[in-house]
């Protein structure tokens, strides 16, 4: 009989759990190959799974989830891959339903706690409270509402040219960031404690976590970045917008309400928009002429706030009521660069 699907089994210290899992796929779905990727396990994971008759890979020189997961797709017989943990915290009865997500034209599916119909078995406070910090630190790298999940159904061609940075346990979100999957399905799990052995989330995985987050949020400019960048811009930019303003209002005598203020704001913007294309957007790719017009067109109505603060706070030094009419303008400036001049199509 020909494998419909690869169910990929990361393992290390899993022996207690492997018998009652291989059922549980086997009647679950019986078209399928089950590969385990033990790390070199010493309680007999290995022997054991082969004593059940599944494939074995028994890795010596590595450990880690991620690339044992990577492993185990590059080595599987079938295009569709289904990886799922070996502790019983995932219904295997789901599988069918992941396998079929894909095989009718999603990218990716997701067995989810966070999805509508998603469950989670008694967790304390404290432990639900680490995983939605955790979900919500990663919202900016994908759409999926259960991105650190570990039980999730691919093609293999979906990783095919895309360059992955394994470390830790959240190889889904790598993939999610990375390769981009156009249509992500989700399809609800009740998501259980394992019942044999110990947990291995400890204080290193969460150090390699949020290790791996920075690496993602550094490699795809992700928009929590990109904004704290261009906050950085725009702090350069008003230094040479009032050091200009001052300059002609104060060497030159002109009148800082008009044209000291139209001046120094096509300094500022000039400065600003060449720092945001090269640093804060990597638009280096984006038209010149077409990219700054768009840029100067946005900014304007940036500028018009700031105008309007100025002369509504007339009675203040005009210095102070330029720096508080930059700032009332920035969040309609950052809009407008990220999604007229530096629109994402764009970037490299």
């Amino acid at each position: 009989m020909t494998a419909r699907a690869t169910v990929v089994v990361p393992t290390y210290n899993e022996r207690d759990n492997l018998q009652v899992l291989v059922k549980r796929i086997r009647d679950a779905m019986s078209d399928v190959e089950i590969l385990v990727v033990d790390d070199n396990s010493p309680d007999g994971t290995a022997a054991k799974a082969r004593e059940l008759g599944v494939r074995v890979i028994e890795r010596t020189t590595e450990r880690g989830l991620s690339t044992a997961v990577l492993k185990g797709l590059d080595e599987s017989a079938t295009e569709i891959c289904v990886v799922i943990d070996a502790d019983l915290s995932h219904p295997p009865e789901k599988i069918p339903d992941l396998v079929k997500a894909v095989e009718q034209g999603a990218d990716i599916a997701v067995g989810s706690r966070y999805c509508a119909g998603g469950e989670i078995d008694n967790w304390p406070f404290l432990r639900r409270m680490t995983s939605k910090t955790g979900t919500m630190l990663a919202r900016p790298l994908t759409s999926c509402s259960d991105p650190l999940a570990g039980y999730f159904c691919l093609r293999r061609s979906l990783l095919k040219g895309v360059e992955l940075k394994p470390r830790g346990f959240k190889i889904l979100l790598e993939i999610l960031a990375r390769a981009k999957p156009a249509t992500i399905a989700e399809v609800p799990i009740h998501f259980e404690d394992r019942e044999a052995g110990a947990s291995k989330f400890s204080k290193k995985e969460r150090r390699e976590y949020l290790a791996q987050l920075w690496s993602l949020y550094v490699d795809l400019n992700a928009w929590p970045l990109r904004l704290a960048k261009f906050l950085v811009t725009g702090a350069t930019g008003v230094g040479v917008n009032l050091g200009v303003l001052w300059l002609l209002a104060e060497l030159l005598h002109r009148n800082p309400y008009r044209e000291g203020a139209a001046v120094a704001f096509f300094v500022a913007m000039t400065s600003n928009y060449t720092l945001n294309r090269f640093w804060t957007f990597r638009a280096r790719r984006a038209a010149l002429i077409a990219s700054y017009v768009l840029y100067a067109l946005g900014t304007l109505g940036g500028f018009g706030i700031q105008v309007g603060v100025m002369h509504l706070l007339k009675s203040t030094h005009y210095l102070l009521a330029a720096f508080l009419g930059i700032v009332g303008g920035t969040v309609f400036n950052y809009l407008a660069s990220e999604f007229l001049a530096f629109a994402r199509r764009r970037r490299e």
